[in-house]
Protein backbone atom coordinates (compact mmCIF):
# COMPACT_ATOMS: atom_id res chain seq x y z
CA UNK A 1 0.00 0.00 0.00
CA UNK A 2 3.13 2.43 0.59
CA UNK A 3 4.01 1.61 -3.00
CA UNK A 4 1.07 2.54 -4.72
CA UNK A 5 0.28 5.68 -2.59
CA UNK A 6 4.40 6.87 -3.12
CA UNK A 7 3.51 6.26 -6.95
CA UNK A 8 0.25 7.74 -6.77
CA UNK A 9 1.60 11.18 -5.86
CA UNK A 10 3.74 11.10 -9.63
CA UNK A 11 0.45 10.28 -11.37
CA UNK A 12 -1.16 12.66 -10.03
CA UNK A 13 0.89 15.77 -10.88
CA UNK A 14 2.34 13.99 -14.33
CA UNK A 15 -0.90 16.17 -16.29
CA UNK A 16 0.44 19.43 -14.78
CA UNK A 17 4.48 18.11 -15.63
CA UNK A 18 2.57 17.35 -19.74
CA UNK A 19 0.54 20.76 -19.90
CA UNK A 20 4.16 22.20 -18.75
CA UNK A 21 6.30 20.26 -21.05
CA UNK A 22 3.64 20.66 -24.21
CA UNK A 23 2.94 24.35 -23.42
CA UNK A 24 5.96 26.10 -21.72
CA UNK A 25 9.04 24.17 -22.39
CA UNK A 26 8.85 22.90 -25.90
CA UNK A 27 7.80 26.49 -27.35
CA UNK A 28 10.40 28.30 -25.26
CA UNK A 29 13.17 25.54 -26.54
CA UNK A 30 11.83 26.24 -30.04
CA UNK A 31 11.68 29.58 -30.18
CA UNK A 32 15.87 29.41 -28.68
CA UNK A 33 16.66 27.18 -31.86
CA UNK A 34 14.90 30.39 -34.12
CA UNK A 35 17.03 32.70 -32.91
CA UNK A 36 20.21 30.73 -34.64
CA UNK A 37 18.25 30.39 -38.07
CA UNK A 38 16.67 32.50 -41.08
CA UNK A 39 12.80 31.52 -41.50
CA UNK A 40 10.97 33.91 -43.04
CA UNK A 41 7.38 33.39 -44.25
CA UNK A 42 7.42 34.87 -47.05
CA UNK A 43 9.85 32.17 -48.24
CA UNK A 44 8.28 29.10 -47.56
CA UNK A 45 10.77 27.59 -50.07
CA UNK A 46 13.71 28.52 -47.89
CA UNK A 47 13.04 26.98 -45.04
CA UNK A 48 14.46 27.23 -41.54
CA UNK A 49 18.01 27.70 -42.39
CA UNK A 50 20.79 27.90 -39.25
CA UNK A 51 22.70 31.09 -39.28
CA UNK A 52 24.55 30.55 -35.99
CA UNK A 53 24.64 34.18 -34.24
CA UNK A 54 24.18 35.77 -37.17
CA UNK A 55 20.63 37.40 -35.64
CA UNK A 56 21.78 38.27 -32.49
CA UNK A 57 24.81 40.51 -34.44
CA UNK A 58 22.56 41.95 -36.49
CA UNK A 59 19.89 43.39 -33.69
CA UNK A 60 22.84 44.63 -31.67
CA UNK A 61 23.86 46.48 -34.74
CA UNK A 62 19.69 47.92 -35.35
CA UNK A 63 19.37 51.30 -34.65
CA UNK A 64 15.80 50.72 -34.46
CA UNK A 65 15.93 47.92 -31.91
CA UNK A 66 18.13 49.90 -29.67
CA UNK A 67 15.80 53.05 -29.88
CA UNK A 68 12.45 50.27 -28.92
CA UNK A 69 14.65 48.78 -26.37
CA UNK A 70 14.83 52.85 -24.78
CA UNK A 71 11.18 53.33 -25.02
CA UNK A 72 10.45 49.81 -23.08
CA UNK A 73 12.81 51.01 -20.35
CA UNK A 74 11.32 54.63 -19.76
CA UNK A 75 7.93 52.86 -19.92
CA UNK A 76 9.00 50.78 -17.39
CA UNK A 77 11.10 53.07 -14.74
CA UNK A 78 8.12 56.02 -15.07
CA UNK A 79 5.32 53.16 -15.09
CA UNK A 80 6.31 51.64 -12.26
CA UNK A 81 8.19 54.80 -10.49
CA UNK A 82 4.77 56.68 -10.22
CA UNK A 83 2.44 53.88 -9.36
CA UNK A 84 4.56 52.28 -6.63
CA UNK A 85 4.83 56.27 -5.12
CA UNK A 86 0.63 56.66 -5.65
CA UNK A 87 0.21 52.61 -4.42
CA UNK A 88 2.30 53.04 -1.38
CA UNK A 89 0.89 56.34 -0.58
CA UNK A 90 -2.90 55.28 -0.44
CA UNK A 91 -1.77 52.15 1.24
CA UNK A 92 -0.59 54.30 4.37
CA UNK A 93 -3.63 56.21 3.81
CA UNK A 94 -5.48 53.03 4.37
CA UNK A 95 -3.84 51.59 6.70
CA UNK A 96 -4.33 54.70 9.02
CA UNK A 97 -8.06 55.98 10.51
CA UNK A 98 -9.85 56.09 7.82
CA UNK A 99 -13.74 55.44 7.20
CA UNK A 100 -14.78 52.91 4.82
CA UNK A 101 -11.85 51.28 4.04
CA UNK A 102 -13.44 48.24 2.89
CA UNK A 103 -14.87 50.50 0.61
CA UNK A 104 -12.21 52.66 -0.80
CA UNK A 105 -10.19 48.79 -1.00
CA UNK A 106 -12.66 47.33 -3.09
CA UNK A 107 -13.52 50.46 -5.83
CA UNK A 108 -9.58 50.58 -6.20
CA UNK A 109 -9.55 47.46 -7.98
CA UNK A 110 -11.48 47.87 -10.77
CA UNK A 111 -9.54 49.14 -13.04
CA UNK A 112 -6.97 46.05 -12.08
CA UNK A 113 -9.92 43.97 -13.46
CA UNK A 114 -10.82 45.57 -16.56
CA UNK A 115 -9.62 44.04 -19.93
CA UNK A 116 -6.32 45.87 -21.19
CA UNK A 117 -7.80 45.80 -24.78
CA UNK A 118 -10.74 47.57 -23.52
CA UNK A 119 -9.15 50.30 -21.21
CA UNK A 120 -6.50 50.67 -24.40
CA UNK A 121 -9.63 51.38 -26.40
CA UNK A 122 -11.33 53.30 -23.88
CA UNK A 123 -8.38 55.82 -23.46
CA UNK A 124 -8.22 55.91 -27.13
CA UNK A 125 -11.95 57.82 -27.07
CA UNK A 126 -11.08 59.72 -24.26
CA UNK A 127 -7.64 61.00 -25.65
CA UNK A 128 -9.59 62.03 -28.73
CA UNK A 129 -8.69 65.50 -30.21
CA UNK A 130 -12.74 66.06 -31.29
CA UNK A 131 -14.97 64.57 -28.99
CA UNK A 132 -12.54 63.35 -26.25
CA UNK A 133 -13.22 64.26 -22.00
CA UNK A 134 -9.60 65.14 -21.75
CA UNK A 135 -9.11 67.44 -24.78
CA UNK A 136 -12.11 69.21 -23.99
CA UNK A 137 -10.81 69.66 -19.98
CA UNK A 138 -7.87 71.50 -21.71
CA UNK A 139 -9.62 73.46 -23.43
CA UNK A 140 -11.25 74.75 -20.58
CA UNK A 141 -7.78 75.68 -18.81
CA UNK A 142 -7.20 77.32 -22.43
CA UNK A 143 -4.69 74.83 -24.49
CA UNK A 144 -6.81 73.98 -27.38
CA UNK A 145 -5.90 71.95 -30.13
CA UNK A 146 -4.23 69.12 -28.35
CA UNK A 147 -3.79 65.44 -29.77
CA UNK A 148 -2.15 63.56 -27.14
CA UNK A 149 -1.95 60.66 -28.97
CA UNK A 150 -0.97 62.16 -32.45
CA UNK A 151 2.10 63.84 -30.61
CA UNK A 152 5.25 62.22 -30.46
CA UNK A 153 6.29 64.14 -27.55
CA UNK A 154 2.89 63.09 -26.07
CA UNK A 155 1.87 59.81 -26.78
CA UNK A 156 4.10 57.64 -25.18
CA UNK A 157 3.17 59.30 -21.72
CA UNK A 158 0.11 59.38 -22.10
CA UNK A 159 0.10 55.63 -22.56
CA UNK A 160 2.06 55.14 -19.55
CA UNK A 161 -0.41 57.10 -17.35
CA UNK A 162 -2.94 54.90 -18.90
CA UNK A 163 -1.15 51.84 -17.62
CA UNK A 164 -0.50 54.02 -14.36
CA UNK A 165 -4.23 54.48 -13.79
CA UNK A 166 -4.71 50.64 -14.55
CA UNK A 167 -2.03 48.92 -12.24
CA UNK A 168 -1.53 50.96 -9.54
CA UNK A 169 -4.66 49.11 -7.85
CA UNK A 170 -2.57 46.18 -7.60
CA UNK A 171 0.18 48.05 -5.60
CA UNK A 172 -2.43 49.02 -3.54
CA UNK A 173 -3.92 45.53 -2.97
CA UNK A 174 -0.26 43.75 -2.52
CA UNK A 175 0.95 46.44 -0.08
CA UNK A 176 -2.19 46.52 2.12
CA UNK A 177 -2.38 43.03 2.55
CA UNK A 178 1.65 43.10 3.69
CA UNK A 179 1.31 45.97 5.90
CA UNK A 180 -1.98 44.09 7.14
CA UNK A 181 0.32 41.60 8.30
CA UNK A 182 2.95 43.62 10.41
CA UNK A 183 3.30 43.46 14.18
CA UNK A 184 2.28 46.12 16.19
CA UNK A 185 4.74 45.95 18.60
CA UNK A 186 7.54 47.43 16.95
CA UNK A 187 5.27 50.78 16.18
CA UNK A 188 3.73 50.75 19.55
CA UNK A 189 7.47 50.77 20.50
CA UNK A 190 8.91 53.37 18.54
CA UNK A 191 5.61 55.52 19.24
CA UNK A 192 6.65 55.37 23.16
CA UNK A 193 10.31 56.86 22.03
CA UNK A 194 9.13 59.48 20.14
CA UNK A 195 9.96 58.52 16.90
CA UNK A 196 8.09 61.07 13.88
CA UNK A 197 6.08 59.46 11.40
CA UNK A 198 9.09 59.91 9.15
CA UNK A 199 11.26 57.84 11.02
CA UNK A 200 8.93 55.21 11.53
CA UNK A 201 8.16 55.63 7.70
CA UNK A 202 12.01 54.96 6.87
CA UNK A 203 13.06 52.66 10.21
CA UNK A 204 10.66 50.30 10.26
CA UNK A 205 7.75 50.26 7.74
CA UNK A 206 9.78 50.25 4.65
CA UNK A 207 11.98 47.65 6.04
CA UNK A 208 9.24 45.41 7.00
CA UNK A 209 7.43 45.75 4.10
CA UNK A 210 10.89 44.53 2.05
CA UNK A 211 9.70 41.43 0.72
CA UNK A 212 6.05 42.79 -0.32
CA UNK A 213 7.60 45.78 -2.09
CA UNK A 214 10.11 43.45 -3.56
CA UNK A 215 6.92 41.26 -5.29
CA UNK A 216 5.01 44.43 -6.44
CA UNK A 217 8.29 46.07 -8.30
CA UNK A 218 9.34 42.22 -9.87
CA UNK A 219 5.88 41.50 -11.24
CA UNK A 220 5.01 45.24 -12.26
CA UNK A 221 8.09 45.54 -14.11
CA UNK A 222 7.71 41.80 -16.01
CA UNK A 223 3.82 43.04 -16.65
CA UNK A 224 5.54 46.74 -18.25
CA UNK A 225 8.16 44.90 -19.88
CA UNK A 226 6.27 42.94 -22.21
CA UNK A 227 2.96 45.79 -22.17
CA UNK A 228 1.15 44.99 -25.94
CA UNK A 229 -2.27 45.15 -25.51
CA UNK A 230 -2.79 49.45 -24.47
CA UNK A 231 -0.14 49.74 -26.92
CA UNK A 232 -1.28 48.40 -30.10
CA UNK A 233 -5.67 49.47 -29.17
CA UNK A 234 -3.96 53.53 -28.37
CA UNK A 235 -1.19 54.26 -31.19
CA UNK A 236 -0.03 50.89 -32.64
CA UNK A 237 3.37 52.20 -32.18
CA UNK A 238 2.65 55.72 -33.75
CA UNK A 239 2.82 58.25 -34.54
CA UNK A 240 5.68 57.46 -36.54
CA UNK A 241 8.02 54.95 -34.02
CA UNK A 242 6.74 57.72 -30.90
CA UNK A 243 5.16 54.38 -28.95
CA UNK A 244 7.49 51.77 -30.65
CA UNK A 245 8.32 49.85 -27.90
CA UNK A 246 10.24 46.33 -28.03
CA UNK A 247 7.08 44.05 -27.53
CA UNK A 248 5.29 46.17 -30.32
CA UNK A 249 9.28 45.94 -32.75
CA UNK A 250 8.86 42.29 -31.76
CA UNK A 251 5.22 42.02 -32.90
CA UNK A 252 5.97 44.14 -36.38
CA UNK A 253 8.89 41.38 -36.98
CA UNK A 254 6.90 38.80 -36.50
CA UNK A 255 3.52 39.27 -38.06
CA UNK A 256 3.48 41.93 -40.19
CA UNK A 257 6.99 41.20 -41.80
CA UNK A 258 7.17 37.70 -41.17
CA UNK A 259 10.45 37.25 -39.98
CA UNK A 260 10.30 34.88 -37.39
CA UNK A 261 14.33 34.37 -36.63
CA UNK A 262 14.60 37.93 -35.87
CA UNK A 263 10.78 38.07 -33.85
CA UNK A 264 12.29 35.17 -31.87
CA UNK A 265 15.41 36.81 -30.86
CA UNK A 266 13.75 39.77 -29.73
CA UNK A 267 11.36 37.55 -27.73
CA UNK A 268 14.45 35.54 -25.87
CA UNK A 269 16.46 39.51 -25.28
CA UNK A 270 12.93 40.77 -23.56
CA UNK A 271 13.16 37.37 -22.00
CA UNK A 272 16.67 37.95 -20.58
CA UNK A 273 16.11 41.55 -19.18
CA UNK A 274 13.13 40.80 -17.58
CA UNK A 275 15.04 38.30 -15.77
CA UNK A 276 17.86 40.41 -15.09
CA UNK A 277 15.57 43.36 -13.59
CA UNK A 278 13.77 41.08 -11.47
CA UNK A 279 17.08 39.73 -9.89
CA UNK A 280 17.82 43.63 -9.23
CA UNK A 281 14.97 45.05 -8.20
CA UNK A 282 15.07 41.59 -5.40
CA UNK A 283 18.96 42.10 -4.90
CA UNK A 284 18.61 45.67 -4.10
CA UNK A 285 15.60 45.75 -1.85
CA UNK A 286 15.82 42.93 0.24
CA UNK A 287 19.53 43.20 0.41
CA UNK A 288 20.13 42.84 4.43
Amino acid sequence: MFSASKQLKYYLILPSIIFLLVMVIVPLLYTIILTFCNYDLTKPQQGIVFVGVNNYVALFSNTRFWYALFRSVYYVGFSIGVSFVIGFGVTLLLGGTVRFKSFYATALLIPMIMTPVIIGLGFRFMYHPDFGILPYLFSLLGIKNIDLLGNSQWALISIILTDIWQWTPFVIAVLYAGLGYLSREPFEAARIDGASHFQVLRYITIPLMRIPIATVLVIRSMDAMRAFDKIFMMTRGGPGLATETLSIYSWRVAFAWFKMGDASTMGILMLLIIIAISNILVSIITKG
